[in-house]
């Protein structure tokens, strides 16, 4: 790939998870639970800057989380995307959490002979996102189920179940999986033909129940 220096932005699962990979070698930097996603994110990123050894200006690409996950992380990751974007003329490409999560699974070799699995993501109060990712590459949409409804598909189906949260519901054959260098790297990789022929596209935050904002 021509472009050496791709940043990635995820501000949605809770969490500032920023990377840079350049050159093939990988630099993250991470705050769990911030206090401040607006205030925290700038020295994080500069942070990472001085660490990859590069200048703002030598960002060829940003891909950034479009969710799903915190409406209000999902909106300032978006927002600094198009701001570095604006000043450094970088092109940025979306890319959604479920993907993320499930590359996280399949590259970390947890299970070599999985069919179909269901990825799931916390959401607001006791909800959750859900999507079924099947071997058939047949994925279901995107879907919204209640902690209720969660325990019980749990006695139906033995289904592996990944996601970003505790297993505090004791969810039969679940992985706790949050994207890191491998997950980033596939996604990379997945957005690799994006990255040679890109072409804008506007980006939509993945709001798999109407948020109220929006109404």
């Amino acid at each position: 790939m021509k472009y050496k220096n791709i940043l990635t932005i995820e501000t949605s699962l809770g969490r500032i998870f920023l990377s840079i990979l350049r050159d093939n070698t990988f630099f993250s930097k991470l705050i769990d639970a911030p206090r401040s996603i607006e205030e925290d994110i700038n020295k994080l990123l500069d942070d990472l800057i001085n660490e990859a050894k590069i200048k703002f200006n030598d960002i060829d690409f940003i891909l950034v989380s479009l969710g799903p996950g915190s409406f209000t992380g999902i909106r300032i990751g978006i927002s600094a995307a198009k701001a570095l974007s604006l000043s450094t003329g970088a092109k940025i490409i979306g890319y959604s959490n479920f993907d993320s999560i499930l590359y996280q699974f399949l590259e970390s070799k947890k299970n070599k002979n999985h069919k179909d699995i269901e990825v799931l993501i916390k959401g607001p109060g006791n909800q959750f996102y859900k999507k079924i990712f099947d071997s058939n590459n047949k994925n279901k949409d995107n879907q919204m189920i209640t902690e209720k409804e969660l325990k019980e598909s749990n006695y139906k189906d033995k289904m592996i179940k990944v996601g970003n949260f505790l297993n505090t519901l004791k969810i039969k054959n679940y992985y706790l999986c949050i994207p890191g260098c491998l997950g980033i790297k596939s996604i990379i990789k997945k957005n690799e033909k994006n990255l040679e022929s890109y072409e804008y596209k506007e980006l939509e935050p993945i709001y798999i129940k109407e948020h109220y904002a929006k109404k």
